[in-house]
């Protein structure tokens, strides 16, 4: 399968050139579904059920035949409970407890992301050396913690936690 590729350097690293032909990568595909609806335990009809394609198109799609849209890969893979990511994986060795991790992730409201954040920091963080690297800003209502500290952590790679938003 040929990707076309780009000059500009932001664009050609959303590329990632392949030597699958059209009927390798259906064939990849195919049994990549497969693999995804045996490991969970699904028989055929449930997937087509549950992703409304038909059986028919689904056994197809499993022996690298069908030509699939988007769209129905979309819900086929919603229906494996996986995302579009997972179901073009080359690679299916990745352990379960971070495709869950993944998965929770992506369901989790965007301001929520924050307090994991600082959860995994304080909970798997390497220890004394990380917490003697940390800095508390204290000060006057309204003399720039928060501006300040934002900035800050921006630069440095690191989350900002108001305490107070901690504590409410």
């Amino acid at each position: 399968m040929n990707i076309p590729t780009s000059s500009n350097p932001k664009v050609a690293s959303l590329h990632r050139p392949t030597s699958l032909h059209d009927g390798d990568f259906l064939l990849f595909l195919g049994k990549r579904v497969r693999q995804l609806r045996n490991l969970r335990g699904l028989t055929r009809k449930t997937v087509a059920r549950e992703s409304d394609v038909s059986e028919r198109h689904l056994a197809q799609l499993e022996a690298g035949e069908g030509n699939v849209s988007i769209v129905l890969l979309s819900r086929i893979a919603a229906a494996l409970n996986v995302s579009l990511v997972e179901l073009f994986a080359l690679e299916a060795d990745e352990p379960a407890e971070k495709q869950m991790i993944r998965r929770f992730l992506e369901r989790l409201p965007n301001h929520r992301l924050g307090e994991v954040v600082f959860r995994l920091m304080r909970d798997f963080s390497p220890g004394e050396e990380v917490r003697r690297k940390r800095i508390a800003l204290i000060g006057l209502r309204g003399a720039g913690k928060s501006t300040l500290g934002s900035k800050l952590a921006l630069e440095l790679c690191v989350p900002f936690i108001e305490v107070d938003g901690e504590i409410e």
